[in-house]
């Protein structure tokens, strides 16, 4: 090989492409970060006044099945938790940061205790009505839940640990 040549040398074929066209698709995935972001953000909203809605029905009483509906409740906050997650690691990319693991495992930590919540609830009220077999498949999936969540603590404490402070 040539000195002063390395390896990774631009083909002839990528050497004739204009010097606008990475920067043009620099600007296009920004847009489409910003679109995707603004969305995001418009959904969480959306579901902000929807929680307030099922809020009020528990607040004034007019709900028959208040276990249901406070798991709605829950539900619906948890899903909001997720969402505006998202769009943080969105606007992070927006802003040219370096995306980090940390905030997807808060999404996932956040989906499986919304799962753990379904879960709960169906427990309840299936025992309610008639009683079985204490290992149950709910029960099975609660411990594996239980599982992922302990996981996802103990990822999110070590990357805490170890990674920089700043956000870049």
């Amino acid at each position: 090989m040539e000195e002063g040549k390395s390896t990774h040398d631009l083909s002839p074929a990528r050497a004739q492409l204009p010097r606008w066209m990475p920067l043009a698709l620099l600007w296009a995935e920004r847009a489409v970060f910003f679109v995707v972001g603004v969305l995001l953000f418009l959904a969480a909203l959306a579901l902000a006044g929807r929680s307030l809605q099922l809020l009020a029905g528990l607040l004034s009483g007019s709900v028959s099945d208040t276990v249901s509906s406070t798991a709605q409740f829950l539900d619906m906050i948890l899903l909001i938790l997720m969402i505006v997650e998202i769009a943080y690691t969105v606007s992070l990319s927006l802003r040219g940061a370096m995306l980090r693991a940390q905030p997807f495992l808060i999404v996932g930590l956040i989906a499986v205790i919304r799962r753990v919540l379904v879960l709960t609830v169906q427990e309840v009220r299936d025992r309610g009505a008639a009683t079985g077999p204490w290992v149950s498949r709910p029960n099975i999936e609660l411990g594996a839940l239980a599982l992922v969540v302990m996981v996802f603590v103990v990822a999110i404490y070590l990357l805490r640990n170890h990674e920089p402070m700043h956000e870049g």
